[in-house]
């Protein structure tokens, strides 16, 4: 089941689409205002924030940068305003999408289905590059331990590599780990040489 958040200073739209996502399966929490929203994130986690642009006290675009910053839940604006300047800022913001009001329910479940699709999608993205980034980090390290030995043992770069890993495997570290260690050290003793 898919957790919604609707956020609108309008009693009669936030009832009327929390009723219609509900009679769709979803599970709809509301709030009707900025305030109420970040509460709102602040006990449950939400598959998909949907939010008025114009509210008093904190208007959909701050609260959608408040999401943004503190990472809460991606977001979508359904508003009364289709100005490009404010359409923009709302892509700026990180907006999944933004639709005009009115809206009935059969229009706005697609728009939902897509903005919460394409949202996992991002993360997985994110997700996928963060490990990405982690082992180009492990594989630089390691080339560069693998050449301190072969410069400091007189080793080709196999035997550099095998050295650095039997070394590994009998102490039960990672290569990583040793490969790091043996980076800071040079640095260390390199820094400790330039003082002199």
């Amino acid at each position: 089941m898919m957790n919604v958040l609707i956020v609108d200073d309008d009693r009669v739209i936030l009832n009327l689409l929390a009723e219609g996502l509900r009679d769709m399966g979803y599970s709809v929490s509301i709030a009707a205002s900025g305030d109420d929203a970040m509460k709102a994130v602040e006990s449950r986690t939400f598959d998909l924030a949907v939010l008025d642009m114009v509210m008093p006290g904190m208007n959909g675009l701050d609260l959608a940068k408040h999401f943004s910053a503190r990472g809460g839940p991606p977001f979508v604006f359904l508003s009364a305003y289709g100005d490009e300047s404010i359409v923009r800022e709302a892509a700026a913001a990180g907006a999944m999408g933004y639709l005009i009001k009115p809206v009935d329910i059969p229009q706005l479940i697609p728009f939902i289905e897509a903005s919460i699709a394409r949202a996992r999608e991002i993360d997985g993205l994110r997700s996928t590059s963060s490990h990405l980034e982690r082992a180009l980090s492990v594989e630089q390290k390691t080339r560069t331990a693998v050449g301190i030995v072969m410069v400091r043992k007189g080793l080709d770069r196999q035997e550099a590599f095998d050295f650095l890993r039997g070394r590994a495997r009998s102490e039960r570290r990672k290569l990583s780990e040793l490969a790091e260690e043996l980076i800071v050290a040079v640095e260390r003793e390199n820094h400790i040489l330039r003082d002199e």
